[in-house]
């Protein structure tokens, strides 16, 4: 017979022992994953600054992908105004005296070959979307069946067709980077840099055969002010293609600071989330022991009767 006393000892036990069993089918969870909780619940007061983690960790990635994107557009877009630079460049060595050849209209055959190199250039594509036609992606920026002929210096040629070649609009792509900052990196195919070089080559391109004459003082003038827009036009692109550097190194400056904060948050999640494998070991062994201990107490409690207990 189990006296009073004694039972109230072996339901102390049995808590003991219930409380202890939690503790250690937790602890041996803890081992098997690695993590302290499979769910929010079991990390009591930490469970809200994990929520705002984890939410700064989603916000900061995708400021990271995004940067990722622009950095290659940029890449992209430099690519191209270079290599416009370059085929432009090559050109205006031939001004304006090359103008003036021997051989007849060899001028014009020149400048229809860069202008369409411009044009191919200028229509590049990131994928299905076009580089330099604003917002509208989806349509090449540049139609050269659009230029004037004969061509003029005078008039800009950057208008939509049929008066101009210019097919895209003026929405400059941005991004929004961080949470206050965004930036504009988009170019168009319509800026001066561009225009000015496509009005002098659509000029001279569709000047009369056998011109211009080095004895025309009318070519002679022509001449000079195409010269001085493609001159403009070079020194133009090499300031996009500077600008767009300085976009870039901003750009890299926004990514290392972004790595870095989403570094130091994965850390504090992986602090909250995560146990040390030789702690919960080391407490699952005391724990166990001392469930251990408990069986053996409730094991000697249920052998006592009146007369074991009035032996004592």
């Amino acid at each position: 017979m189990t006296t009073i006393g004694t039972l109230v000892n072996v339901n102390i036990t049995l808590q003991s022992i219930e409380q202890l069993q939690n503790q250690a089918n937790k602890l041996q969870l803890q081992v098997n994953t690695g993590l302290k909780s499979q769910d929010y619940s079991g990390l009591g007061g930490t469970a809200g600054q994990l929520t705002n983690l984890q939410s700064s960790v989603t916000q900061r990635q995708g400021f990271l992908d995004t940067i990722s994107t622009v950095q290659t557009r940029i890449q992209e877009s430099t690519s191209v105004i270079s290599s416009i630079e370059t085929a432009v460049s090559q050109f205006s060595e031939n001004l304006p005296n090359g103008a003036f050849g021997t051989v007849p209209n060899d001028i014009q055959t020149q400048a229809k070959q860069v202008l369409q190199v411009v044009t191919d250039l200028l229509n590049s594509q990131d994928g299905n979307r076009y580089l330099f036609a604003g917002s509208n992606t989806t349509t090449a920026p540049v139609d050269n069946t659009g230029l004037p002929n004969p061509g003029t210096l005078t008039a800009g040629v950057s208008s939509a067709p049929p008066n101009g070649y210019y097919t895209g609009n003026d929405t400059i792509a941005q991004a929004k980077v961080d949470t206050a900052t965004t930036v504009k990196y988009g170019v168009t195919a319509d800026d001066p840099a561009f225009e000015n070089a496509i009005r002098a080559l659509n000029f001279l391109a569709n000047l009369p055969a056998g011109s211009p004459s080095q004895t025309n003082a009318t070519d002679i003038a022509n001449v000079n002010t195409a010269t001085t827009l493609i001159n403009q036009s070079v020194t133009a692109l090499q300031g996009l293609a500077g600008k767009l550097s300085l976009t870039s190194a901003q750009l890299n400056n926004l990514q290392t600071s972004h790595t870095n904060a989403l570094n130091l948050t994965k850390t504090s999640i992986d602090n909250i989330e995560t146990v040390d494998p030789a702690t919960a070991i080391t407490t699952l062994n005391q724990v166990e022991t001392n469930l251990q201990a408990s069986y053996s107490t409730i094991s000697s409690l249920s052998q006592l009767s009146l007369v074991n207990y009035l032996k004592f």
